[in-house]
């Protein structure tokens, strides 16, 4: 077609549409009142949360009314709900096929970033100011003060305005002791340190001046209130670290309950205990107290030692905790090859005997013959041979013999998988082969089967705390089994009544529970360089083997009558792969834990002595069959940092450098938390 035409043809479909709109029939009013008071009635399923019927009501609208605009409009706005949602469907299942990927390792090389500063301006100046020599004999210690506060303005190489510090004796005694002290390249902090410690002393920093007065004086105790987070309290306290779950793990492994939470009083206490070992007086100060009402922290104390609370408070405030994302990956899969025959030859049966005299039967086992499952139960029975009683008229009767199989089995557990015990006879041959009956049974049998196991569990935990990812199925089962009893009566002579039997099953009590699965505890620990996390990890694999039967058999004889009954005390057996270790990651590494790996073979390789060997026609007098069971289970630990806000410390910080917005986790996932301004 040449360009030309187009304006034509397009001409054309136009005059062709606008007939066709033109020719289409209007609604009536009636049509447009019933749309209407449907169109009432799907508004009314939308709002209720019904959209499918919704959908479908506002079709109907559609059909009566096509101008119809709340049709429209609602239509579109489902429309638009489906295609959301089948979209984060589609989202989520493709997360499911990404999650097989193996996380590779980092390669990322951090180095171990200096601590934030937490201290004053003036006692980081006080840090870097290095004098090359000291040297002070028989000297008065107003002296040495100011000696030392004109010495820091020269080897001040801070850079900071003004330059120097500021250092004041404050001593109504007078010019305070002689001071005897040579140092040499140390910080004005560590010099100030030893002589206010030769000279019995203590300093204060403050805003721009540092104090010297004389230890012990009363008159210069102070209050200040420390706001405290309850992540502070239970670090300070040791409720939430490696001492905590120390402490859980003696009463449980016992049997008894971890301990009851503090009360406000204990953890007052504790939280004094603490400030007390890390070098605040409370006990050789006089006057010194230390409140705490749950929320923050009312101390009365010297200036130095409010600044030591003050340190130790900011140190312990951050909040540090840890998102862990644990992976579990298993994969299992089974074999079975299986070839074998079972030869059964017998003369024929005469006219004047009535059974068959077996000759040949080979013994060829299968694989569900060479290997019983542990599982299997102890058969009992009621056993009485014929007999003859006598009747209530004088007469005698004959009793039929008995023979009842009383089975006990063991629970089925689901989802158990016995590939390669169950194979069944392929083919049964029969033929006549002169005299002989020849009765031939084929095992043939290949099976496969595999099942994969994925889950990715997710979750944050305070630094120190631990926390517990289980996968497993809840096995529940006895300790105990009430008394098996089984009675035997005589019966009644009359009408040929038979001994009345009475069988009473050991009644399973103390039911426990155990998980038969994956379980992962892990403790992150945020180290000093708030870059590295160090993890003390202990992945348990437990699997169910199989049921073993305890006690014997009862056994109840009366008259004729035999009673045996099965004990029936079923226990299960397990299999447990553990690990325990602990490691240092970075923030955002992935540490792999393999090597809980398992492979069962199980072999049959029969045949017939001499037969068997021979070439060809000797495979016929053979049986082979191979069963293989290989397990591997992948574990990964993930750890990052987070802030309170929920995103990720490092996403946090490259936001803040790219000017992203904070807590997206990914390119193509939305943001689902945010960071607080300020953070």
């Amino acid at each position: 077609m040449k360009p030309s035409s187009h304006p034509a043809l397009l001409l054309g479909l136009i005059c062709l549409w606008t007939s066709l709109a033109s020719a289409a029939p209007s609604p009536s009013a009636s049509a447009i009142d019933e749309a209407r008071a449907i169109a009432a009635r799907g508004r009314s399923q939308y709002l209720a949360g019904d959209a499918a019927a919704a959908l479908a009501t506002f079709h109907r609208v559609e059909a009566l009314d096509a101008d119809n605009g709340e049709a429209r409009y609602f239509l579109a706005r489902i429309a638009g709900e489906n295609a959301a949602r089948e979209n984060t469907s589609a989202q989520m299942i493709q997360a499911v096929s990404d999650a097989w990927q193996r996380p590779g390792p980092s390669g990322e090389s951090r180095p171990a970033g200096a601590m934030p500063g937490r201290a004053s301006p003036l006692l980081e100046k006080l840090e870097r100011i290095v004098l090359p020599t000291v040297n002070f004999t028989g000297m008065e210690l107003n002296r040495v003060v100011n000696t030392l506060s004109v010495v820091s303005e020269e080897f001040d190489q801070t850079g900071t305005v003004p330059k120097g510090v500021n250092i004041v004796l404050l001593d109504r005694a007078g010019p305070g002791p002689m001071i005897n002290i040579t140092l040499r390249n140390l910080p004005l902090k560590r010099v100030l340190d030893l002589i206010a410690d030769s000279a019995g002393y203590q300093y204060e920093v403050q805003a721009d001046t540092v104090v010297v007065r004389p230890g012990g004086d009363q008159s210069v105790l102070e209050t200040r209130f420390f706001p405290v987070s309850r992540s502070t309290v239970l670090r300070m306290t040791g409720q939430g670290g490696p001492r905590a779950a120390s402490a859980e793990a003696g009463p449980l492994a016992g049997g008894g309950r971890p301990p009851p939470p503090m009360s406000v009083e204990g953890e007052g206490q504790a939280i004094r205990n603490f400030l007390q070992l890390a070098g605040v007086g409370f006990e050789s100060v006089a006057g010194s107290s230390l409140a705490f009402d749950g929320s923050q922290l009312i101390a009365t104390q010297t200036p130095r030692n409010l600044e030591r609370i003050r340190n130790i408070l900011s140190r312990y405030h951050e909040v540090r905790q840890v998102e862990i994302e644990a992976k579990f990956m298993e994969v299992q899969q089974g074999a079975l090859e299986e070839l074998g025959l079972q030869w059964n030859i017998a003369k024929k049966a005469t006219q004047h005997s009535g059974a068959r005299v077996t000759d040949y039967v080979t013994s060829n086992r299968s694989l569900s013959a060479a290997f019983n499952s542990s599982s299997s139960g102890v058969q009992g029975g009621i056993i009485r041979p014929r007999g003859v009683i006598e009747t209530s008229d004088g007469g005698t009767a004959v009793t039929d013999e008995i023979n009842l199989p009383i089975v006990n089995h063991p629970p089925a557990i689901p989802g158990t998988n016995n590939l390669g015990l169950a194979a069944s006879p392929l083919a049964t041959i029969t033929g006549i082969l002169g005299e002989f009956d020849v009765n031939a049974v084929v095992r043939a049998l290949s099976q496969k089967s595999g099942t994969e196991l994925l889950s990715a569990p997710k979750l944050t935990v305070l630094s120190g705390s631990q926390a517990t990812i289980t996968v497993a199925q809840e096995l529940r089962y006895p300790q105990s089994f009430g008394q098996v009893q089984s009675q035997v009566g005589t019966g009644s002579a009359s009408g040929g009544g038979s001994a009345g039997v009475a069988i009473t099953a050991g009644t399973p009590q103390e039911f426990t529970m155990r998980n038969v699965g994956v379980e992962l505890k892990v403790t992150p620990t945020v180290e000093e360089d708030d870059n590295s996390i160090s993890l003390d990890l202990n992945p348990k694999v437990t699997e169910f083997e199989g049921f073993v039967e305890y006690g014997g058999q009862s056994v109840a004889v009366s008259g004729g009558t035999t009673v045996t009954v099965p004990s029936g005390f079923f226990q299960p057996i397990f299999a447990v792969r553990e690990v325990t270790t602990k490691v240092t990651i970075w923030d955002g590494a992935t540490l792999v834990m393999g090597g809980l790996t398992r492979e069962d073979v199980k072999k049959v390789s029969d045949k017939v002595p001499v037969i068997g060997s021979l070439p060809g026609i000797g495979r016929l007098f053979r049986s082979r069959g191979e069963s293989t069971q290989k397990r591997n289970l992948l574990i990964f630990v993930t750890a990052n940092l987070v802030n309170p806000g929920g995103a990720l410390k490092k996403h946090a910080t490259a936001s803040a450098v790219s000017g992203a917005k904070p807590g997206r986790l990914d390119s193509d996932v939305p943001a689902l938390t945010s960071t607080p301004a300020g953070e």
